[in-house]
């Protein structure tokens, strides 16, 4: 069954954020509010592109990204389908085995280096650097963000406070973990309330940071790990309480 009830007025032609990202974010609002329901056929990818005004290139990776939030599917060789108006969770051994680490060793990693980064931050930031974090945050905050451009910010942020550090040991430290952490980021975005959390932990954190206030800097950093842990574990107590 194709999707039917809206067409070309229904698509907002896009000129903000990445291209890709911004047309997954409307395709991830439409499945919600109903536009589009689950068992409907989504148009060919060309007459997608073109009535969201982009490049087919863009309308694939939009596709892609939706894909991977567990609202769409493609059946190769019959198109691509709504198959929920939710977005997936991540499931049990995503929050607790990564690759070949423990979720638990990752975080003792980041307790160990980012509230040293960010104190050390704090103190040495120059105006340019604290210009570029608010301007992480200020696009952070943009409701139509997809949670895959989101978290490309939340690394970005994370390796410009390292940066502003001027240690370079620290920050190739950090260069060394930042594909467990963006990969890891992508599993956990996903968990009820964890993407308003994580940027109200941003917020706080870069005010310490950019208000030079060493202390408070180290103490948001913390605070905003913990944060994440206590929302992992909060999901985890809901689950066994189902089961």
């Amino acid at each position: 069954m194709e999707m039917t009830g809206f067409g070309p007025g229904d698509f907002e032609p896009v000129r903000r954020l990445k291209v890709a990202d911004s047309v997954a974010a409307q395709l991830e609002q439409m499945i919600t509010r109903g536009d589009i329901r689950p068992g409907e056929k989504l148009p060919p990818e060309r007459v997608l592109a073109e009535r969201f005004g982009v490049g087919r290139s863009s309308m694939r990776e939009a596709i892609r990204v939706v894909e991977t939030s567990g609202m769409l599917r493609t059946d190769h060789g019959r198109g691509v389908f709504v198959v929920s108006d939710k977005k997936a969770m991540p499931k049990l051994s995503d929050l607790l085995v990564f690759d070949d680490f423990t979720v638990p060793e990752l975080f003792e990693v980041r307790m160990s280096l980012e509230p040293d980064a960010a104190s050390l931050a704090a103190r040495r930031i120059t105006a340019q650097e604290a210009a570029d974090l608010q301007r992480i945050l200020t696009e952070a905050e943009n409701p139509q963000l997809s949670d895959d451009a989101f978290v490309k910010l939340d690394a970005e942020l994370h390796r410009a406070i390292v940066a502003a550090t001027k240690n370079r040991l620290l920050l190739k430290l950090m260069e060394s973990i930042e594909p467990l952490f963006f990969k890891y980021s992508h599993r956990v975005i996903k968990l009820p309330g964890r993407r308003a959390h994580a940027h109200a932990g941003h917020v706080a954190l870069c005010k310490a940071i950019i208000g030079h206030r060493v202390r408070d800097a180290r103490s948001a950093a913390l605070s905003h790990i913990r944060d994440v842990e206590r929302d992992i574990a909060g999901h985890l107590d809901q689950r066994a309480e189902r089961g």
